[in-house]
């Protein structure tokens, strides 16, 4: 009998991963698309782009905590679960995310890194810099852009984001199970 129930709480385990895993990678993909429309559009550094990346980040976070705890849970959400499904949430995103700019950077727009590094440099000459300093700066920033760099940029990035999105959801997603209910269940 006691085999039968640690091999359901550990089926139980992997279709909770799954389903933070599917979660996140559903947000990953949008934020890609988000971040891909918005380039097509030119809006990639305005207000407008911020806003829509929240808006998913909010949605998406209170949406897998709600059928997180429904689900799963029973009703009962403590603030740390959801704190940690959001930011889990959020690193698998990054992976995706990474993987986009990457994939941009290099495929899609391998101009739209010149065009940073010109408006890099140009500050940094405005700034007072001198060229042979702007100079090395450049080459250091050519250098981190790379696929591994983009996915760990990514998943700290976007598990960030999820991190203080979730720090904040959670607060309003958290259950507290009927304490009585909780006592009965270790007599029975």
């Amino acid at each position: 009998m006691e085999n039968i129930t640690s091999e359901n709480n550990l089926n139980l385990k992997k279709v909770k991963a799954r389903f933070v895993l599917n979660q996140g990678t559903f947000l990953g993909l949008t934020i890609a698309v988000v971040y891909y429309l918005t380039h097509l559009t030119g809006l990639m550094d305005s207000f407008i782009h911020n806003l829509l990346t929240w808006i998913i980040y909010a949605g998406f976070i209170h949406v897998a905590m709600v059928r997180y705890r429904d689900r799963f849970q029973d009703g009962i959400l403590s603030y740390g679960q959801g704190v940690w499904i959001g930011t889990r949430m959020g690193i698998f995103a990054g992976i995706i995310v990474g993987a986009y700019l990457f994939f941009y950077l290099k495929v899609i727009n391998p101009e739209y890194l010149n065009e940073l590094l010109e408006q890099m440099q140009e500050a940094y000459l405005e700034m007072g810099f001198k060229e042979d300093e702007v100079e090395q700066m450049s080459e250091v920033f050519s250098l981190s852009v790379n696929p591994v760099v983009f996915i760990i940029s990514g998943c700290l990035t976007t598990g960030f984001s999820a991190l203080i999105f979730s720090l904040i959801i959670a607060i309003f997603q958290r259950r507290k199970g009927d304490s009585f209910v909780e006592a009965m269940k270790d007599v029975e």
